[in-house]
């Protein structure tokens, strides 16, 4: 195995590598900001020939790129990985908490939703609550939650999690307080503090 530095002066060739060494390498980045280094671990997790520990963390890493111009290529592909009845259970399962990590939209809630209400295995459902959790304020979430309040599996979690975020929400609201100093009677020192 050759030794390989995956800092940002010096960039894997993930084709030129394979196995163990590749395996290694993915596990090394510590940072996804390169188009074309983005798409070879984008490429690596959606071939269905390299081994699933590989493609698992290629998903790993490809968390890391929430800013990536490759960020729509990268929601779309995982969204092809979870509706695919033929792939792995595990590769799904990281597929989704990926998506928990990334920026996402409406269309990976609605995913997410059609995960739980499907009868896939109980840690790729787990996964998909996971996105409705990490990603609360993104348009259709909350009700996700909402409908899920009274499943077998998830639905302690899902009332746990929206009495928080009401109990945060009511938390955060601003308190004021003015303060005079003793020496200096015309000062005064506003104190903002948000609580939550």
């Amino acid at each position: 195995m050759s030794d390989m530095n995956h800092n940002n002066n010096e960039q894997t060739d993930f084709n030129a590598v394979s196995g163990e060494e590749k395996l290694q390498a993915l596990r090394d980045l510590i940072k996804l900001t390169d188009n074309h280094l983005t798409q070879q671990v984008l490429n690596i997790g959606m071939d269905p020939h390299e081994e699933d520990l590989i493609r698992i963390e290629a998903w790993r890493a490809l968390g890391m790129t929430g800013s990536s111009a490759l960020l729509g290529e990268i929601l779309h592909t995982a969204a092809q990985l979870v509706r695919n009845p033929e792939e792995d259970e595990d590769v799904q399962n990281y597929v989704l908490q990926t998506l928990a990590l990334l920026p996402i939209t409406e269309t990976e809630i609605k995913l997410a939703q059609e995960v739980l209400e499907g009868g896939a295995y109980i840690l790729v459902k787990g996964a998909a609550f996971a996105i409705l959790v990490a990603h609360q304020h993104v348009s259709g979430a909350k009700s996700a939650l909402e409908s899920l309040q009274f499943d077998p599996d998830f639905g302690s979690s899902a009332k746990r999690v929206l009495h928080s975020k009401q109990g945060s929400d009511k938390a955060a609201t601003k308190s004021v307080r003015t303060y005079r100093g003793t020496e200096d009677r015309d000062s005064q020192i506003l104190y903002v503090s948000i609580s939550g």
